[in-house]
């Protein structure tokens, strides 16, 4: 028993003393091992030979595109649409490329024409860091971490980590608007409301703004600069871009300081709110038309009554120039400045219309001279001669049945200015408000905006 348990506690001994691999064996994997491992080193030195340096200012890459449409050698559609559409002046030339349709490349280092690739058939090269063959798309700048979306069809940067592709909306957002978003019906399949680029295929930022729609970013900074409206709103629906409960009470301070004057007291506006479209009845007021659903000053004036309940014609479009089909609740423009002196100078201005019936049209202050002078020019007569008249003992019964007819216009004029002025003061209310605090671009200051993946092609 003992030399069986002294034989089985050899055996792991025998084992562990195995002699190692031959050598020869040994040194005959690691030349293979090198080989391979120096092939791959040179077959990815040649893959990115010329890496970034060449390409248009639009993208880097190392291959030419031969154009189905004219037979040329361009880097990219977007060179190739500026010079054949958007410079092209033979509107019947005019034309650009359908990227999907380009069947031939052109190798940017050998010159070698050859069937779409990654890579160059003839001095193996790659054609960019990034290949989409599905756009006929290539880059060597991976910093704009492109991607394909299958569901969009087209390449985006970002990063498919950074975009969800929205089904309703019909494009790739931000993570930030997963849940968080107003769907609206291919929302990105349209052009923008300002610069009228089309935005799915947009290679600027676009912005989605809290009401759905969508629009460029530099566009909605421009909008954000507009001191002529009671505050930025979408191009496209009039909703505000952001949210603006401080500048609403800061008219309210305002409306509480400046009373309506005694003639328009008492009168009364039909106003429908462009941001929670509440339908209401407000006491009019010169600053702005509050909503009284949400507070919102964002309001469209519909109608307008005088404190006898008799509606004013038109009272929805009446305006100053700039107040366009009845928009906006405020009545003055741009009067942050000096708001209280432009709100006098508004309420006391003439009426429209006062000075053609006392003088036909304007014609700037040299006219004004002229009639305070008692000068008119006379189209049939001679201006000498006319003047002779007003000055002469002779023209003294012309010059009477003159002074008769002016003061019979000026009597007419003070009655068409008493019957205008109201209305002329209905139509100051739905100018625009003074100027908002600014807040950020709309995907900061929106509580539900965001930007939207841009295209790559």
């Amino acid at each position: 028993m003992q030399q069986e348990a002294g034989e089985h506690a050899q055996a792991p001994e025998a084992a562990a003393a195995a002699p190692p691999a031959p050598p020869a064996e040994q040194q005959a994997a690691q030349p293979a091992a090198q080989e391979e491992q120096k092939s791959e080193e040179e077959l990815a030195a040649i893959r990115d030979r010329g890496k970034a340096q060449y390409g248009c200012t639009h993208y880097r890459r190392r291959v030419k595109f031969i154009t189905p449409c004219c037979g040329e050698e361009w880097w990219c559609r977007h060179c190739h649409n500026k010079a054949k559409d958007t410079d092209e002046q033979d509107w019947q030339k005019k034309h650009e490329l359908d990227r999907k349709a380009i069947e031939e490349l052109v190798c940017a280092l050998c010159d070698t024409r050859q069937p779409v690739g990654t890579s160059c058939a003839a001095c193996g090269v790659e054609f960019g860091a990034y290949s989409c063959l599905k756009c006929r798309f290539y880059d060597d700048d991976l910093s704009k971490q492109p991607y394909h979306c299958d569901d969009c069809g087209i390449c985006r940067i970002g990063g498919r980590e950074n975009y969800f592709h929205c089904a309703t909306c019909g494009s790739c957002y931000s993570m930030a608007l997963q849940g968080n978003h107003q769907c609206v019906e291919r929302a990105m399949h349209q052009n923008c409301p300002i610069c009228f680029e089309f935005l799915f295929e947009s290679v600027d930022p676009t912005t989605v703004l809290r009401c759905g729609h969508t629009i460029h970013t530099q566009c909605v900074r421009e909008l954000e600069a507009n001191p002529n409206a009671v505050c930025p709103t979408c191009p496209i629906c009039k909703k505000s871009l952001g949210d603006y409960g401080r500048h609403w009470r800061e008219l309210d301070r305002q409306v509480r300081a400046l009373p309506v004057p005694p003639e328009y007291q008492g009168w009364r506006a039909d106003i429908l709110c462009n941001d929670c479209s509440h339908s209401s009845t407000i006491p009019f007021h010169l600053l702005g038309l509050r909503c009284a659903g949400c507070g919102s000053y964002n309001t469209r004036r519909m109608g307008l009554h005088t404190a006898d309940g008799s509606p004013l014609e038109n009272a929805g479009r009446l305006g100053i120039p700039g107040d366009a089909a009845g928009g906006g609740g405020g009545p003055l423009a741009g009067l942050a400045p000096n708001l209280a002196q432009n709100l006098l100078d508004a309420l006391f201005a003439p009426a429209p219309g006062e000075e053609a019936l006392d003088g036909g049209e304007e014609e700037g202050e040299e006219e004004d001279e002229e009639w305070a002078s008692g000068e008119e020019d006379d189209e049939e007569g001679d201006e000498d001669d006319e003047d002779d008249e007003w000055v002469t003992d002779d023209g003294e019964g012309e010059e009477e049945d003159r002074g008769e007819e002016d003061q019979a216009a000026a009597g007419g004029g003070e009655q068409a200015a008493g019957e205008q002025q109201p209305a002329a003061a209905a139509g100051a209310g739905e100018a625009a408000q003074p100027q908002p605090q600014q807040p950020g671009t709309a995907a900061e200051g929106a509580g539900g905006g965001g930007a939207a993946a841009q295209g790559m092609q």
